[in-house]
């Protein structure tokens, strides 16, 4: 299975800057702007893979070359808002043969037969179009990782996942559990 997603065009950054300067007790000066603009869009990469989340919305693409032998199969990048969104093509064909479930564990349930041959899931994910839709645990965890990056530079370990303390906690609420 592959996973691919595009961001959409024309969406603002998935953190309010203001707040991330003040956070990270930075001015507001150019050179300070720059920097925890990169910081908090890295943080938000980085809390996106850990939690396999959309923070805005996302195009999800989900490529197999055959679908896998099981009735359901939970979509990889949450949250799922709007199940009209989901789109399934077996060998350049529309399947409609599905339904989904929607929220913050998103499935897609074959109603029959499976589709055959090459299969593309695609899908819209995310809170919402603009920072505010996101939930405020999860601004918090955009911001505390974007402070940790700023304050710690370079520093690391190489053994951790990457995120501060505080911003793993909050997104571990958002990743999907696997045996």
């Amino acid at each position: 299975m592959i996973v691919d997603r595009s961001p959409l065009s024309g969406l603002p950054a998935p953190f309010d800057l203001a707040t991330v300067l003040l956070h990270c007790r930075l001015g507001n000066d150019t050179d300070a702007v720059n920097e925890a603009t990169l910081h908090a869009t890295a943080a938000a990469l980085e809390i996106e893979a850990y939690a396999s989340i959309a923070l805005l919305h996302q195009t999800i693409y989900i490529s197999m070359a055959e679908w896998p032998d099981v009735a359901w199969m939970a979509l990889p990048i949450a949250p799922l808002l709007d199940p009209a969104t989901v789109t399934v093509t077996a060998r350049g064909d529309e399947f409609e043969g599905f339904t989904v479930t929607t929220g913050h564990r998103p499935k897609l349930w074959i109603d029959g037969p499976a589709p055959r041959g090459d299969v593309v899931i695609e899908y819209k994910a995310g809170f919402g179009d603009k920072a505010s839709n996101i939930p405020a645990d999860l601004a918090l965890a955009i911001m505390d990782q974007a402070s940790a990056f700023y304050d710690l530079r370079g520093a690391g370990d190489g053994k951790s996942s990457g995120l501060s303390p505080h911003a793993a906690r909050i997104a571990a609420r958002y990743r999907r559990v696997s045996l």
